[in-house]
């Protein structure tokens, strides 16, 4: 049986389609290494600070608030999630935390009657008791709602902890311990600060 020819188009085809394959390999594999630098970049000094504080404020059954904007927004509700639910085995302690920006109907009331500056920073003076915990997550650290949120958080006498990116902003001065992740790229910072969410929760459930 003879072998079936194949048409010089055919044959263009599928080496474009190689060729299309391999560049895409290589860029994917240089932003894999890019994310891993970035990682890497992080102070482990800085997390530890970070877990330290959280843990003191778990042991003693406080709470801890998390809030951010946009896509650290959604990083806010996972940490929140998982200090709640993560620890699951049996020897595990649960963390009791609540995501500022979660409740559309409280952030809608404020930004409407007072400003989108006041938005989390007002949830916090009705909730929160000294003692209690607040991460904020933020790529600039300078979002006026989250610095309005650490001011409200230090009259309060309530540890925070903030995820942040470049070179720390204006939250790095005023939270009691900063994890910066140093890059001024907003999806580089954001995912490494998923991935330091992740890196909390594990830490805090190994100190349980």
């Amino acid at each position: 049986m003879r072998p079936q020819k194949i048409e010089p188009e055919a044959q263009s085809d599928r080496s474009a389609a190689r060729a299309e394959l391999a560049r895409a390999e290589e860029a994917i594999g240089h932003w894999l290494h890019r994310a891993a630098d970035v990682i890497r970049a992080v102070d482990p000094a800085a997390v530890a600070r970070a877990v330290h504080a959280l843990a003191g404020v778990r042991d003693r059954d406080s709470i801890i608030y998390t809030a951010g904007n946009g896509g650290s927004a959604s990083t806010a509700s996972h940490l929140a999630l998982d200090l709640q639910k993560g620890p699951s085995s049996p020897h595990a302690v649960a963390t009791r935390a609540i995501a500022l920006s979660d409740n559309v109907g409280l952030l809608t009331a404020w930004g409407n009657d007072a400003s989108y500056e006041r938005v989390f920073a007002e949830q916090l003076g009705v909730l929160a008791r000294p003692g209690d915990g607040l991460v904020v997550i933020s790529v600039s650290g300078a979002s006026p709602n989250l610095l309005a949120l650490v001011e409200v958080a230090r009259q309060k006498e309530v540890t925070s902890v903030g995820l942040l990116g470049r070179d720390g902003g204006p939250l790095g001065a005023l939270v009691d311990a900063a994890v910066v992740v140093p890059s001024s790229d907003m999806g580089w910072v954001e995912g490494a600060h998923v991935v330091l969410h992740h890196v909390l929760s594990y830490a805090l459930r190994a100190r349980a």
